[in-house]
């Protein structure tokens, strides 16, 4: 690198979208989608869950930390919940249940 640069900075609007996706091997992932100004594509950052967890393990592995590893397992927990409970009100919804036995709406 050249001692005879300068420094400055490029501001542009970027959108951010996060999905959770479950691959047919059963690997999780978060997946970012960024969007640069007015594009319609997205580049898309891949990141697998068990490297995350495994990390924050590490990082927060030790006397000064593993208090906010329980904090974030409680966290996982809690959404896990969450999330259990917002499947079970569409499993259980009466459109599933006239699904599931073919019922006519007369």
């Amino acid at each position: 690198m050249s001692g005879y640069g300068s420094d400055t900075s490029i501001t542009f609007p970027i959108h951010v979208d996060h999905d959770f996706v479950v691959d047919a091997d059963g690997v999780s992932s978060i997946v970012t989608f960024l969007y640069a100004g007015d594009e319609d594509e997205a580049t898309e950052v891949k990141v697998d869950l068990e490297g995350v967890v495994e990390d924050l393990c590490e990082f927060y592995g030790n006397i000064d930390g593993y208090q906010r590893l329980y904090t974030i397992a409680h966290e996982f927990s809690r959404m896990a919940e969450m999330l259990r409970a917002s499947a079970g009100r569409i499993e259980n919804s009466a459109d599933a249940v006239e699904d599931l036995f073919n019922i006519i709406d007369e």
